[in-house]
This record gives structure tokens, sequence and C-alpha cells, in this order.
């Protein structure tokens, strides 16, 4: 819950109390939900920083590029404009200009 300080503070009154596999399925659903997939490990994936790059789980590699300190600027303006880290942002770039090329 936001206050007007915008500080989130713990609300007793919406406290559920649940264990084992109840609380398993509460918590995935709520991942799942936060990451908008329908996989429990996906969603953890997601929410930590290693989203998806397709829909089929495929080995990932890692590609080094060197560009300007211009354009290394201007990616990152935009990937904080877009709310994105620089990671993600490029992924989505390569990934739309190479889904047009196919």
């Amino acid at each position: 819950m936001a206050n007007d300080d915008n500080v989130w503070r713990w609300d007793d009154s919406k406290a559920v109390r649940t264990s084992g596999a109840e609380a398993q399925a509460r918590m995935d659903a709520l991942l799942m939900k936060a990451a908008g997939t329908d996989d429990p490990d996906d969603a953890v994936s997601v929410l930590l920083g290693r989203p998806r790059v397709a829909e089929e789980r495929e080995e990932t590699v890692k590609i080094q590029v060197r560009v300007p300190r211009s354009w290394q600027e201007e990616i990152d303006r935009k990937a904080v404009g877009e709310r994105l880290s620089r990671s993600e942002y490029l992924r989505r770039i390569i990934g739309r200009e190479a889904l047009q090329s196919a």
C-alpha cells in the first residue's frame, strides 16, 4: 500500500496466512502475474532480469560489440525512457530487426 509519501507500509488487515502448497501456489500466481508469464520458472527469470529471448527455450549466447560513447549514451537514455535495462532494450531492438528480416 502506497501512502502520500510513496513509502510502502504493511497493512495487517490485508494479511492472509497460508503455508505449504497453498502458499507456493499463491506466490507462483503473484510472480507469474507480475512477470506476464504462465510459468513460475520463467517468472523468476524475468523478474531477476533475465527475460526470455524467444518463446521456445533455446540456448542463449553473449554478443559483445563496441560502439561510440555517444551511441551508448543515447541507448541508455532511450532504455531509461522505456524503463528497461540497457540489455533488455538492445534485445528488443535486435529481436525486432531479426524478425523483420526473417
